[in-house]
Order: C-alpha cells, then sequence, then structure tokens
C-alpha cells in the first residue's frame, strides 16, 4: 500500500476514495474499503482511503480527544491489511477544518481523479461537518464522480460504533471488542525494564512501553497473545500497579508462555488482548501471588486450546 501525506501528492490515475475518520478501523469502516475495493476492481481503478493523521478533536480542543483505539502506524497496518492500494493520512488544520463542504469536495477532486467516493450513512464535511451524504451525492454530480452510501452496520442489533468499542474495552470486554472491531485489541509497544518482580517469582515477564493515548483496559490479567522477535507465544499479561509489591507506574506486563530465554529489552511486542481473567488484586505473599500467576497461566492455555476447539 502507498501512503500519502497529502491528496496533492498522488500521481496516478482516477481513483475509488473511501472517506472517514477510521478511529478504530472496525467492522463498519472494513465494509466501506472493501467497497471501495470491490467497486475499484470492477472499474479498474485504484483504491483510496482517505483519512487523517490525527483526531480534529487535537486541533481545537487537545483536553477533550478520546482514548485512542488505533495509534496512527496502527491505523496504517490495519487499512493496508485490508487491500486499500493508497492510505492519505491528511494533516487536521484550522485552514483545512475552515474549507466549505464545496471546497473541500474540489480540493480532493482535483487531486484523486474519483469516478467514485464512498461514505458511511452519517459522513458529515466541510466548516463545522456542514456537508452531509446528500451534499456529497448532489457535489459529485457536478464534480464528476458517483456517490456510494454505505449504511449503518449493526452487530447484534446495535451499532457498530468507535464509542462502542471504548465502552468495551472501558469494561474489560475484550470479546465484545473483538466482535465490533473485527480482530483483538492490540496493545502495542517497545519491551523496557520492570521492576524484575516476574523474575522473583520465577516467570520473566516483558514489560510493554505502549502508547498512552491509547485506550487502556481495567486493571487485572488477561488471556492474550504476544508477538515479539518473529514469534507468537500466548501470554497471561497483567495490567495494574502491582498492590502486592507496591512501588511504581501502572505497567503492562506480558507472562510468555513458551518462552524459552532471551531478553526482548528495545524489541517491539505487540499484544492482542482476547479475554479478561480477573480484577487486579492484592495478595497476602508473594507465593500467593506466585500460586495465582501459575493459575492464570492455566487459564490463558485453557481458553486458547478452547477458541482452537470452536475453530
Amino acid at each position: 500500500m502507498k501512503l500519502l501525506t497529502h491528496e496533492r501528492q498522488w500521481r496516478g490515475g482516477e481513483t475509488v476514495v473511501a472517506f472517514g475518520m477510521f478511529d478504530g478501523v472496525h467492522e463498519g469502516h472494513a465494509r466501506l474499503m472493501r467497497t471501495a475495493n470491490e467497486l475499484a476492481a470492477l472499474h479498474d481503478l485504484t483504491s483510496v482511503v482517505y483519512t487523517f493523521s490525527s483526531h480534529p478533536m487535537a486541533t481545537f480542543a487537545p483536553d477533550r480527544v478520546p482514548p485512542q483505539l488505533e495509534t496512527r502506524s496502527e491505523k496504517v497496518r490495519t487499512i493496508a491489511q485490508l487491500g486499500v492500494d493508497v492510505a492519505v493520512l491528511r494533516p487536521f488544520d484550522r485552514a483545512y477544518a475552515a474549507l466549505s463542504p464545496e471546497e473541500f469536495v474540489r480540493s480532493f477532486a482535483e487531486a484523486l481523479h474519483p469516478r467514485h467516493v464512498v461514505i458511511g450513512f452519517n459522513y458529515s464535511f466541510g466548516c463545522k461537518g456542514a456537508g452531509k451524504a446528500e451534499d456529497m451525492i448532489r457535489l459529485g454530480k457536478a464534480f464528476g464522480f458517483e456517490t456510494h452510501v454505505v449504511p449503518e452496520v449493526q452487530i447484534d442489533g446495535l451499532p457498530v460504533s468507535s464509542t462502542r468499542i471504548r465502552a468495551a474495552v472501558g469494561e474489560g470486554d475484550m470479546e465484545e471488542a473483538e466482535k465490533l472491531l473485527g480482530r483483538p485489541y492490540a496493545l502495542c509497544g517497545v519491551v523496557e525494564h520492570g521492576k524484575q518482580l516476574g523474575r522473583r517469582l520465577d516467570f520473566p515477564t516483558a514489560n510493554l512501553r505502549w502508547d498512552r493515548s491509547k485506550a487502556l483496559p481495567p486493571k487485572g490479567v488477561y488471556a492474550a497473545l504476544a508477538f515479539v522477535r518473529g514469534t507468537w507465544y500466548m501470554a497471561a499479561v497483567n495490567i495494574g500497579e502491582h498492590p502486592t509489591a507496591p512501588g511504581g507506574r501502572m505497567t503492562v506486563e506480558a507472562n510468555l508462555i513458551g518462552y524459552e530465554g532471551g531478553e526482548f529489552y528495545g524489541c517491539h511486542m505487540r499484544l492482542l488482548l482476547c479475554r479478561r481473567l480477573r480484577a487486579e488484586k492484592k495478595f497476602d505473599s508473594l507465593e500467593a501471588l506466585r500460586e495465582e500467576v501459575m493459575r492464570n497461566r492455566m487459564q490463558t492455555v485453557a481458553y486458547f486450546q478452547e477458541k482452537a476447539t470452536e475453530a
């Protein structure tokens, strides 16, 4: 997939463009992108996703930006996995936000040469979101493209939305989040040094330095999959502050099952959080904590064995 930071960087021919903020790239967003890919294949065009490099609220009210479901790099990765040809991650500034709906359409129409545009049923564009789906249809006729409006996507009788996913993550309902995203919720970052508590328990852990803009599930232990240095591991992941051995900041620690030694410091690690096993709790001793860690490891293995039999 080709990555652009401005629509004027496009040097190719005619396109199909899917528009959206794509916060989290959930199942509703994926339907837009698949529609764009299908139209591109049908008409021998290039599929383009047009989105922003940061949340629009970051320009006007940084303190009100919601916790992010994906970092910028994670969003690019997910879009690429959906088979899109080109992604435009446009900077969102005040001058851009002030464009009228018609000016907005003119800017991308002249640069990307769209023959088809794909938007969601509730998509808005232009200054203060004044442009709606019916305006894109009208302006498309003037600028030479056909507008396709994708209807609302529902799961379990309710609309799929980033707000709903954030609520699921905030409640620790990782299976609900996975259903809405179409994939497990991920935390990514570099492995760093921690308090070495795992070593004292004979279960060394990999401490993740994650992006603090991300939505973080509640404190507790999660059955997860960890990808580090080219290998997947089952992992019991602890998110919390270690009340049994207090001192230090919030940590995300992966207890890797099947790990055979060697250090991962400085390596990139991706954690897929699949199920919450328990809330954070304080134990009477490190030995009691050690027994619980063993129990959580067994629960993690049992969870993935159960999933494997269901597949």
